[in-house]
């Protein structure tokens, strides 16, 4: 008696053994594409949290308020995607992304949906081994429709084109940022696209981008200048 229990115990151990291994296989058949030493430089560094309220506020006293809805940083992955006949996709790849979403309470539309252009997205991703970033700022006034790896991370700006730039200073309402890029649309047209990009005007032609902090001031073609309240 003892020793088929002795025999039964070896082989549930024996078969433990094999699924842990076969699983282990299976994730190392995936390559996984992680975020380098270079690429962390080119990362948000300010701690979003969710709920939090960041005030922006022009010279003559207005104000908007972005609510943190999500900040994460995940191992993601990439699945191909599925044939016309009805095949599905299978899991192509792991890869290092982080993602910050954030809705400006005054563009609220009252709904959400895939691509949803009416929030503030800063998108970062290390998919097929390639560092790509960029935003989604609803009131840029280039209409410019994209998404970096799912629909859901809306951009329509790549701040990829940015990342090898010259960083300079800025003080913003007493605060020094030290990693800012100019980023201008080079337009004054303003345009008015409620359904898609909230009840905010789409007329901001500069914005002030922060490495560290991301979007720190941003100018309209009104001449309004929208500086951020650092939250202390």
């Amino acid at each position: 008696m003892l020793k088929k229990k002795i025999k039964l115990l070896i082989l549930s151990f024996g078969i433990i053994l094999l699924v842990g291994c076969a699983n282990d296989d299976n994730d190392d058949r995936h390559p996984y594409y992680k975020f380098n030493t270079e690429d962390e430089t080119l990362l948000i560094k300010y701690n979003y949290v969710p709920n939090q309220i960041i005030t922006y506020e022009n010279q003559f006293g207005e104000q908007l308020h972005f609510k943190v809805i999500l900040n994460e940083r995940e191992k993601s992955e990439y699945a191909t995607r599925g044939t016309l006949s009805g095949g599905g996709g299978y899991l192509s790849n792991y890869y290092d992304s982080k993602i910050i979403r954030i809705d400006i309470l005054e563009n609220n539309i009252g709904y959400d949906t895939n691509g949803d252009y009416s929030k503030v997205n800063y998108i970062f991703s290390k998919n097929f081994d390639r560092f790509t970033n960029g935003i989604n700022f609803p009131m840029w006034n280039i209409t410019f429709f994209s998404f970096i790896d799912e629909l859901q991370n809306s951009v329509n700006l790549y701040t990829i084109d940015y990342n090898s730039s010259k960083k300079n200073q800025m003080n913003v309402n007493g605060h020094l940022f030290q990693n800012i890029v100019l980023i201008e649309s080079n337009s004054n047209e303003t345009k008015n696209d409620f359904s898609t990009f909230g009840p905010l005007i789409q007329n901001v032609n500069k914005i002030y981008y922060d490495y560290d902090f991301g979007i720190v001031q941003f100018s309209d073609t009104e001449g309004k200048e929208w500086k951020v309240i650092y939250p202390e």
